[in-house]
C-alpha cells in the first residue's frame, strides 16, 4: 500500500505539472515546419537484400512493404496472442537515434526518443494507395503486456498528417485492473509511466518497455514527425 501511495503521489506531481498533456487532432494550418526530429520508416520488397549499408543511427529504418509473413507474439492482458506486423522497441535516452533500422533480419527495429516530451504527427507518403496500421504496446514483463492505442495511417492524392500523440500517453482507461496503477483520469507519458510502473512492484515489473506493432500492407514511406511540448 505504501508503495503505490508513494507513485501515484509521483505520478499527481508529474500530471499536475503540465507534463502528461497531448493535443488535438491535426488541424488545418498547423505548422509542420518547426524544430522537430523526422523519422522515415521505408517499404522495401519483402525479399529485400539490403545495399551493404549500415542501418543504424540517423532518421531511416527499412521495413517490408508488407508483413503479411511476419508476426509477433504478445501477451494480451496475460493471453499470449499472435499478432501481425513487425516489431519496433522505443525508448528514451540522450538523443533521438535509430538504435536499430533493419527490420528483414529478425523483424525487430529500434527507435530512441530526446529527452522530453512530444507532440507526435505521421503521415503515409510515397505512391497511395497502401495503408499501415500501427498499435502501442506496454510490455509490463515477459507475460503481460497491454496496449495503449492505435492509429491507422494512408496514402491518398494529398499526403494527410494524423496526430499519434495518444501512442506515448497511457491513461487510467486504458491500463488493466490487473494493474491498477492510475487512477481514470490520469494520462501519464508512456517512459514516466515505465519508470513508475517498475518502482510500483520491482519484482513483477523488472523491466517494462515500450513498442509499436507496425503492420504494413503497401506503405512505402511513412514520416514520423516529434516537435517537443
Amino acid at each position: 500500500m505504501k508503495a503505490r501511495i508513494l507513485v501515484l503521489g509521483v505520478l499527481a506531481v508529474l500530471i499536475c505539472a503540465g507534463l502528461a498533456v497531448s493535443v488535438q487532432a491535426a488541424k488545418p494550418g498547423t505548422d509542420f515546419n518547426g524544430p522537430h526530429y523526422n523519422l522515415n520508416i521505408i517499404g522495401k520488397d519483402v525479399d529485400w537484400k539490403g545495399n551493404g549499408g549500415g542501418y543504424d543511427n540517423g532518421h531511416t529504418m527499412f521495413v517490408p512493404e508488407n508483413t503479411s509473413d511476419f508476426n509477433i507474439t504478445v501477451w494480451d492482458e496475460g493471453v499470449e496472442t499472435v499478432v501481425p506486423g513487425i516489431r519496433i522497441n522505443i525508448t528514451q535516452g540522450a538523443e533521438f537515434d535509430v538504435i536499430d533500422g533493419n527490420a528483414f533480419d529478425d523483424g525487430t527495429c529500434a527507435f530512441q526518443l530526446a529527452p522530453g516530451k512530444y507532440h507526435v504527427y505521421i503521415a503515409a507518403k510515397a505512391k497511395p494507395g497502401g495503408y499501415t496500421n500501427i498499435v502501442g504496446w506496454v510490455q509490463a514483463n515477459n507475460t503481460y503486456y497491454f496496449d495503449i492505442g492505435d492509429v491507422q495511417v494512408s496514402k491518398s492524392k494529398k499526403a494527410q498528417w494524423d496526430d499519434a500523440t495518444d501512442l506515448f500517453y497511457v491513461s487510467g482507461q486504458e491500463e488493466p485492473n490487473a494493474i491498477d496503477m492510475l487512477s481514470n483520469q490520469d494520462n501519464v507519458w508512456v517512459f514516466d509511466y515505465l519508470a513508475a510502473l517498475n518502482t510500483y512492484d520491482p519484482t513483477l515489473y523488472p523491466n517494462p518497455l515500450y513498442f509499436w506493432q507496425y503492420d504494413n500492407h503497401g506503405s512505402k514511406l511513412v514520416q514520423i514527425r516529434f516537435y517537443e511540448a
